[in-house]
């Protein structure tokens, strides 16, 4: 044995670096793939207490780091067309903004596992057609589509996500019915560009 290990110890010592070079490539992998992890944002729209008109509408910030919500877009979907409009520039707001501004404003920033409660979807639907002789019936709107725009990290780009919502009508009355299981992630630059012409219309 020892004669062999004589005879082979540049081949040995060759396999020995390449095992190392293996672990060093594996050890990389897994600390980009953490970094990458770290740089992506990752917000959740769900729907919450219920699967009704009055379960409620929830914004989540799953990301690594805090998240600064900046707009908020809604388009209703009804057999007329699409009617879109910006949820965080409804209304003049009071002075107090209650227990959770966030929600009240529709903006402010999150950190990991923090949310944003937008409130019953009923209430939600009359509230974006409100004064606005326009827009659909509650009663009338389909499908419920719903943006999130926030700003994440040291990136000037806004990065967002989008979730649709069927308004499915039961015996029982009106089913919130998500169109997709997971919340689509709006993070590559045609979506970033495509966020950044949404906003304009609304500024």
């Amino acid at each position: 044995m020892t004669a062999w290990l004589s005879a082979n110890v540049d081949l040995i010592g060759l396999a020995v670096n390449v095992a190392m070079l293996g672990v060093w490539i594996v050890y990389l992998q897994l600390l980009l793939n953490g970094y990458r992890r770290q740089r992506r944002s990752s917000i959740l729209i769900t729907r919450g207490a219920g699967s009704g008109v009055r379960s409620r509408c929830l914004v989540t910030n799953m990301s690594v780091e805090p998240i600064y919500v900046t707009s908020l877009i809604a388009t209703m979907i009804s057999p007329e067309g699409r009617y879109e409009v910006a949820l965080t520039d409804l209304r003049d707001l009071p002075e107090d903004l209650g227990a959770d501004p966030r929600s009240t404003m529709g903006q402010g920033s999150l950190v990991t596992g923090q949310y944003i409660d937008l409130g019953h979807f009923d209430e939600l639907l009359v509230k974006l057609g409100q004064d606005r002789p326009d827009a659909p019936a509650p009663d009338a709107v389909t499908v419920l589509e719903l943006v999130v725009v926030a700003l994440y990290g040291s990136s000037h780009r806004p990065v967002g996500a989008e979730r649709h919502f069927a308004l499915e009508p039961r015996a029982a009355g009106v089913r919130i019915v998500p169109q997709t299981v997971e919340t689509q992630q709006l993070r590559s630059r045609r979506a970033r560009l495509k966020l950044r012409r949404q906003l304009a219309r609304h500024m």
